[in-house]
């Protein structure tokens, strides 16, 4: 009897958000987490790799937004962005000006929300600044940090869209939090923003940062399988193991890690029997992803052999649901064709973008190394604590295994996978990475 690795990948996924919980990077949660992947290779009878570094953790001590109205003080829903600078002590009490941001087409992100001058038509010098955005998707930026920078303002807001539920919490990168640039930071949700700013006249905050930033240990975790004939070279299957701040991840990402354990279960079965791939696959549980990339990041940057060694990898953010996928890629025109046959071996077909995603695959660039990222899209209640086992279905794994183990089978019998980007994906990746800092 054949094995269902669907229900291998919920058993895991399972086993990450209710055993271990909150998984952020460089806790006791994520650590015994990523001791599970061990367990799992080492069952298997698996080579693997832990990779041990330093990632900053952000402990948030007092966030405080309030509406000030009237002589009444009203407490507002709100996020903190993780490693943004705080306020001074006491807090700020200031004018609230809304801007309206740009809007930028951007892969499958759909869009991006830079800020430019033509956005600032009105002094906001010493004010708190609210930016309307869709910022689960696009994260505070260096760019706009930096346009801000000019005018002068005490603090910023981000909004979420419409759609989203609840009020994620998303982060700034850390490398700058000491910047001249940087302000503190807020995210509430984009229809309370509007509500706010329909009622008052004139909106009047306070507000209050105060957070502890510290570098702990985290642990990347990667199983090996060795290919025959082309086994210098490597098919990286990878998926992110932390969670972000309040949400247990069942979604964003322990389906994706889920999925990354069934497939190494496979493929190990496959070539304990025999049936081995030409290339070596690497089974990645990325580690320090939320709050920067960091995992793979500083993994790539501190082993460029293997680095040099990727020719393709397959990666997976916001996975588990019994929703439509899509795949995004980085590569070149022929990687359309080379989908289209696997879908005709897989009997279903998946939308199909290309460009950047905000994931581990930005770590990749440098190399210009091909990749995709399966995703089951937008999801209204991501970094949010409603990111429970409640989302996940098993039916949910069933085209991720499928399609990735055609496309795994595909790629390993071409003679040589074709490497690179083309120009407008290529010009979009370094667009991406340089407003974040999110790059080698």
């Amino acid at each position: 009897m054949s094995k269902d690795y669907s229900e291998i990948a919920y058993k895991h996924t399972r086993f990450f958000v209710e055993e271990c919980g909150e998984r952020i990077a460089g806790t006791a949660q994520m650590n015994k987490a990523a001791e599970h992947a061990v367990e799992v290779f080492r069952s298997l009878g698996m080579k693997y790799i832990q990779h041990h570094f330093q990632v900053p953790v952000c402990n948030t001590e007092k966030s405080v937004v309030e509406l000030i109205s009237n002589k009444q003080i009203t407490p507002l829903p709100h996020t903190n962005v993780c490693f943004c600078t705080d306020t001074p002590e006491g807090g700020l009490t200031a004018e609230a000006v809304l801007i309206h941001s740009d809007v930028k087409k951007m892969g499958v992100i759909g869009e991006i929300y830079p800020i430019s001058d033509k956005c600032i038509k009105t002094d906001i010098k010493g004010k708190i600044v609210v930016i309307e955005r869709s910022v689960l998707m696009d994260y505070p930026d260096i760019d706009t940090y930096k346009v801000l920078e000019k005018y002068k303002p005490a603090a910023v807001i981000f909004t979420t869209d419409e759609s989203q539920q609840g009020i994620p919490y998303v982060y700034s990168n850390f490398e700058y939090r000491e910047a001249q640039y940087m302000l503190p930071s807020f995210i509430m949700n984009k229809n309370d923003v509007n509500k706010l700013f329909s009622q008052n006249d004139k909106v009047i905050l306070h507000v209050e940062l105060k957070t502890q930033v510290q570098k702990k240990e985290s642990t990347n975790t990667i199983g090996v399988i060795e290919g025959t004939d082309k086994q210098d070279e490597v098919i990286l299957i990878s998926g992110h193991l932390d969670s972000a701040v309040s949400s247990k991840g069942a979604v964003d990402d322990a389906g994706a890690i889920g999925t990354v354990m069934a497939l190494a279960e496979k493929y190990k079965a496959l070539s304990d029997k025999g049936v081995r791939t030409h290339r070596t696959l690497y089974f990645a549980c990325w580690s320090g992803h939320e709050p920067g990339l960091h995992g793979s990041k500083y993994f790539l940057q501190q082993n460029q052999d293997i680095y040099k060694r990727i020719k393709y990898n397959i990666n997976y953010d916001i996975l588990g649901m019994a929703t439509p996928y899509s795949i995004t890629y980085a590569g070149v025109k022929d990687f359309e064709a080379i989908f289209e046959k696997v879908f005709e071996k897989c009997g279903s077909t998946l939308d199909i973008f290309s460009g950047p995603v905000p994931c581990d695959t930005l770590n990749l660039t440098s190399n210009k190394i091909p990749s995709l990222t399966m995703s089951n899209g937008g999801f209204v209640w991501g970094h949010t604590p409603a990111d429970d086992m409640k989302n996940i279905d098993k039916r949910g794994f069933d085209q991720p295994i499928d399609f990735s183990s055609e496309l795994i089978n595909y790629l390993d019998s071409l003679e040589k996978i074709p490497q690179g980007y083309t120009d407008d994906i290529e010009k979009q990746l370094d667009i991406y990475a340089t407003r974040y800092g999110w790059d080698f």
